[in-house]
């Protein structure tokens, strides 16, 4: 194939509805892995001045948690639904959204083994991804240098990366969390938004290239 194709997975630490579609997303990259390279992107659900406490900017979630669980299959953790229960915890992406530039950074095959880690630890354990330390416990279990993770994360230029991730994600019409964009060439398109089942996207994807393959013969 000449053209090389990437799919680029945005989600958020902080997505419920991201957690439910890691399966699936794991699922897809598995699948296509010999005819696409997979990239994950930050999207940025709470930042800034959406960034607030479950009970004051999402005291929804609690009601919408069951939504999840019935149309994804997932099941959030007890220690997370106490947490949003009590309701002071900090929604706040950007913490989780460095760290995983910094991960795309120093380990990029690990990318979105990463991403299913930190929202293990944050929706099944309802640890706190607001702090430096969750990051270095999760990556116990990858190939990365803890001293390296915690330079690149604390860095002003990895700021400046997720940030305008995000905007590059807003002009792009993905802010819709999670969502699935095709890279052909120098072209980028948006192609899923929201939770979309396994053998829809599968169905898709796999058409997709079929199509792509051919004009390259």
């Amino acid at each position: 194939m000449s053209s090389k194709i990437t799919l680029v997975y945005v989600y958020d630490p902080l997505c419920g509805w991201c957690y439910g579609f890691h399966p699936v997303m794991e699922k897809l990259a598995d699948r296509f892995k010999n005819q696409l390279n997979v990239r994950v992107v930050s999207g940025g659900l709470a930042i800034d001045e959406n960034a607030q406490p479950i009970s004051e900017g999402y005291s929804y979630i609690n009601s919408s948690l069951e939504i999840v669980e019935k149309k994804t299959g997932i099941t959030f953790g007890e220690p997370f639904v106490q947490l949003v229960e009590e309701g002071s915890y900090f929604y706040d992406s950007l913490p989780g959204c460095k760290a995983q530039n910094a991960v795309n950074r120093l380990a990029p095959e690990q990318s979105l083994k990463f991403a299913g880690a930190m929202q293990k630890a944050f929706f099944n354990n309802g640890e706190n991804l607001n702090k430096l330390d969750t990051y270095l416990s999760i990556l116990e279990d990858f190939h990365v240098d803890p001293a390296e993770f915690e330079a690149v994360y604390t860095s002003d230029e990895i700021e400046k990366i997720t940030r305008d991730q995000f905007e590059w994600v807003h002009q792009n019409k993905a802010s819709a969390f999670p969502a699935l964009l095709l890279k052909i060439g120098a072209d980028t398109g948006l192609m899923s938004k929201g939770y979309r089942p396994y053998d829809t996207l599968e169905s898709h994807l796999h058409h997709l290239i079929r199509n792509i393959e051919r004009m390259d013969i």
